[in-house]
């Protein structure tokens, strides 16, 4: 976290990377959690927590969060722009789907374009091309590029060559392309598939081409719970809890991967016997 210091306090939505939720524990970073409406993260809360805290920075995932799936609308992420601005803070913007963003409607600019100065911008080819090829991509303000630079140095990151070799041979012979069009379309499929056995969960401008999907639980206090009892029956879903700062929320749902499987005819089994147990066990 080559941003921050230890003990600086870091906004984030409510729930939030699972990762990032580790990274933060390790560094001694405090994750302030701000509360989502159906938009993403809640202005006014936002507010709140700038007024009320000594906030360093702001985490966020404006296209298809990671695990709630909201997509900031352009005026939402003007107003985080806007608060980050007045306040200070630095921004730290996950675009790990960046090439869904042509599929969005509205074709929002990213947060780093609004706010050049103090966003970092960050997005990766393992979702684009392979989960395997870890090659990352960062965009920075000039006046962070020695800060950014000592943190790679002071934590030996290094991206392997062969890897940064096969990704840009992939861009220069349109591969990517090639291969962001087969995911879209396989996405699409997964995703009718998994509509016609939840037609009640959230939707939004890009679920067509999720590679996962939010599902709300009821008569539920501990999602981990329904994680164990789910893996009992060989089923692998991450329940709300584990991207949650703390349990104040009442808001309990399943994230549901709609990409792990071999097949769409293994997806669908999946799915049908996963509706099956909670539907038995009244969860929705």
């Amino acid at each position: 976290m080559t941003l921050f210091s230890s003990g600086d306090k870091i906004a984030v939505d409510e729930f939030t990377y699972a990762k990032l939720i580790a990274t933060a524990q390790l560094n001694n970073l405090h994750l302030v959690a701000i509360k989502n409406d159906q938009g993403g993260m809640n202005i006014e809360a936002l507010k709140h927590a700038c007024q009320n805290n000594n906030l360093a920075g702001l985490y966020i995932m404006p296209e298809y969060s990671n695990p709630t799936g909201a997509v900031l609308s352009v005026a939402r992420r003007k107003e985080i722009a806007t608060i980050a601005q007045e306040y200070g803070l630095k921004i730290i913007e996950d675009d790990y789907l960046s090439f869904l963003s042509k599929l969005n409607p509205e074709r929002p600019p990213k947060i780093m374009e609004l706010l050049p100065d103090q966003t970092c911008y960050v997005c990766s080819m393992s979702k684009v091309l392979a989960s395997g090829l870890r090659v990352g991509y960062l965009v920075f303000p000039a006046q962070l590029a020695q800060q950014i630079k000592n943190g790679f140095f002071n934590t030996t990151v290094k991206t392997s060559t062969l890897n940064t070799a096969i990704a840009s041979m992939a861009i220069k012979e349109h591969v990517v392309q090639q291969i962001i069009q087969n995911k879209v379309t396989l996405a699409k499929q997964a995703n009718i598939l998994f509509e016609q056995y939840f037609p009640t969960a959230p939707t939004n401008q890009l679920t067509d081409y999720a590679f996962f999907r939010r599902l709300p639980l009821k008569n539920v206090q501990n999602t981990a719970k329904v994680e164990q009892a789910l893996a009992n029956i060989n089923i692998r879903c991450f329940g709300s809890d584990r991207f949650q700062i703390n349990a104040s929320s009442n808001d309990h749902f399943l994230r549901v991967s709609l990409s792990a499987n071999k097949s769409l005819d293994e997806l669908e089994t999946g799915l049908k016997k996963l509706r099956k147990f909670l539907q038995k066990s009244n969860l929705i």
